[in-house]
């Protein structure tokens, strides 16, 4: 059994794998309630456990002491490489790259090997580009390169709070109960933020989708997962989204696929048992 836990800006995600990569247990709760996450299940155990933190020191630590409650005292702490599971990593630093970038693109790279976005919509959104290194390899992968935008109530609460004339949005403005298409001429002040908002997300992907089809003449696919995949989505144009599938927990999916990997090439890990 492998446990997975994914540490972002605002929600923990957890997943435990079996022996198959079947999810058989899965929770998620906001950062501020960590000392309460339901790691693993009564009377079941973890053969190891894997760590994707974005949310800092201090969250580490609160998760470390959750999981020694669940004598889990020596977990991975994961970070970006070079090159792990068939795909290899542009930045000009590797090891800088957001480990929660790098374990989506991972799991999105191990299910399509053919150029795709990956798109993870949360409170920031992250759009990235791989594609096969070449047609006689096709199946490892280049990360290229990716955008980092502000996710859809970052975008609205940064105008609210930035200028004097327009409103904050309330969390019904900021959130969309029914994800359908949108008219781009918004006829109120809350609309036109909110539709501002998920018009520039969908752009961008749709400015990375448009790319990649240039260089390699035929259309991207596009993976994208997080809170907000959906309404973006929904406002993406057909050329894009009959290529886009949403895959939930992809970040979880990609640690995954890392501490397999790990445990087959037997890696050393400098960082095991310490937190970030």
């Amino acid at each position: 059994m492998i446990l997975t836990i994914d540490a972002g800006n605002s929600r923990t995600k957890w997943a435990l794998f079996d022996d198959a990569g079947e999810v058989v247990w899965q929770g998620v709760c906001l950062n501020a309630d960590i000392a309460a996450a339901a790691f693993l299940p009564d009377n079941q155990a973890a053969n190891s456990t894997i760590i994707a933190n974005v949310a800092g020191k201090a969250h580490a630590e609160k998760i470390s002491a959750r999981l020694q409650q669940f004598h889990i005292n020596q977990p991975h702490w994961a970070k970006a490489s070079a090159e792990a599971c068939g795909l290899k990593n542009s930045y000009a630093q590797p090891e800088t790259l957001g480990i929660d970038r790098w374990a989506a693109m991972i799991a999105a790279w191990q299910q399509i090997q053919a150029p795709c976005v990956v798109v993870n919509a949360g409170t920031a959104v992250t759009i990235d580009g791989i594609y096969p290194i070449s047609a006689q390899n096709p199946s490892i992968g280049e990360f290229k390169g990716g955008l980092i935008l502000p996710g859809l109530r970052l975008m609205q609460q940064s105008l609210g709070q930035a200028t004097a004339q327009l409103p904050m949005p309330n969390e019904t403005q900021t959130t969309l109960s029914n994800p359908t298409r949108h008219n781009i001429f918004a006829q109120n002040t809350a609309d036109a933020i909110l539709f501002g908002a998920l018009h520039a997300i969908a752009g961008a992907i749709t400015l990375m989708s448009h790319t990649l089809n240039a260089m390699f003449r035929t259309w991207p696919n596009v993976v994208m997962s997080g809170g907000d995949a959906r309404p973006i989505y929904k406002n993406m144009t057909a050329d894009v989204t009959r290529q886009t599938i949403i895959v939930d927990n992809l970040v979880l999916q990609g640690l995954y696929l890392l501490e397999k990997e790990a445990q087959q090439h037997q890696t050393p890990r400098e960082n095991q048992g310490k937190s970030q």
